[in-house]
């Protein structure tokens, strides 16, 4: 999506697109009957919540590159202006929906879960559209960033690297001490640093020291055999970390994978934007406007996805199972996307217009 902030990169928005269709297969080949599979590469995206790793990383590399490594002054108030501009509008939809179908039991404090808090286990957000637990760590993360990109511009990189590292001891040694044990189960025991700045505030500051490392050095990335190589490090990588239960085994170690894969994203997406490899305009131009509807796209596919699912049920094409919930998911993407565009032109864009310059 175009800023007004900093020179437009469509190769964000690419992996944007990519990054909301991860998380979307992931989701429906369960509902569509989708098993564990030995295929390599149903298996990788099954890795599909690392979509959001992705997205996290994209949002801390960006906002590098608008700040031109922290060289240039954020003005607080139009960032966060423009931050809200960009969430409240579709997420106040989510919202409106989730509070009327919580209306029994909703309290006045749910209510105000909408923008920092709707990670919290309580929030009808997080019940009713459970991906929205990320705006929290994004919008915590928008609270700080122009104070990181001071820190950036006056002691360097180092220190974004430096904080990155203390917060993975941090978190390493939080984990030691709870490990699974504040959960009422085995599907909550990881909650506690899954979906909360704990466990993704050094995965945003790694996008940081990417987006810095595209300002000074993208030349030097711009061989095509580095986008190769780094795809080729995405994929058996996501493939061995799966394998060793990223995110959902709650021990330090484990836990200390999830540095691992953002840098992973990180090496890709510095190796994406760099590669002089020319993408046809017509491509270029499809993943663009693909990318610019991925906001909507990952708040509101399950609408679709489950509406769809309760209606008319699996489809089945073929007997194995797995390839059928891949059929079913290739069949329902096209009107997830389709509905996502009209979410974008009715919800979204009429309020961009009133986004304002914070970078100079």
């Amino acid at each position: 999506m175009k800023s007004l902030n900093s020179q437009y990169l469509s190769r964000i928005d690419h992996l944007r697109f990519f990054a909301a269709t991860f998380v979307v297969f992931v989701h429906s080949y369960t509902v569509f009957g989708g098993k564990e599979s030995s295929n390599p590469f149903i298996n990788f995206m099954l890795a599909g919540d690392t979509g959001v790793t992705l997205f996290l990383v994209l949002s801390g590399f960006l906002f590098t590159i608008i700040s031109n490594g922290g060289k240039k002054e954020i003005s607080y108030k139009p960032f966060i202006f423009n931050r809200f501009i960009r969430i409240f509008p579709l997420l106040s939809v989510a919202w409106i929906t989730a509070m009327a179908l919580s209306r029994g039991t909703a309290t006045f404090s749910d209510a105000l879960s909408l923008f920092l808090f709707s990670n919290l286990q309580s929030s009808p957000l997080l019940a009713h559209f459970g991906q929205t637990w990320t705006i929290a760590v994004e919008f915590q993360f928008y609270l700080i960033f122009p104070f990181l990109a001071l820190f950036l511009n006056r002691y360097g990189i180092r220190y974004i690297v430096y904080l990155s590292l203390f917060w993975l001891a941090w978190r390493t040694m939080i984990v030691a001490i709870y490990g699974g044990d504040l959960g009422s189960d085995s599907y909550l025991n990881n909650h506690y640093y899954y979906l909360t700045m704990l466990g993704r505030f050094d995965q945003l500051l790694i996008g940081m020291v990417f987006g810095y490392l595209y300002i000074n050095y993208k030349d030097k990335f711009a061989n095509p055999a580095f986008i190769i190589a780094s795809a080729a490090i995405v994929f058996f990588s996501l493939l061995t970390l799966r394998s060793e239960g990223l995110w959902y085994i709650p021990t330090p170690y484990v836990t200390s994978l999830s540095y691992l894969e953002a840098c992973m994203w990180g090496v890709f997406v510095l190796a994406y934007l760099s590669s002089s490899i020319k993408i046809p305009y017509i491509i270029d131009k499809a993943l663009s406007k693909l990318g610019e509807v991925s906001f909507s796209e990952y708040i509101l596919h399950g609408v679709v996805l489950y509406s769809f699912h309760k209606t008319f049920g699996i489809l089945r094409f073929v007997v194995n199972d797995n390839i059928n919930a891949v059929i079913n998911f290739l069949i329902l993407l096209p009107a997830i996307l389709l509905f996502s565009k009209i979410c974008f032109e009715l919800i979204e864009k009429p309020f961009l217009g009133f986004r304002k310059k914070y970078a100079k």
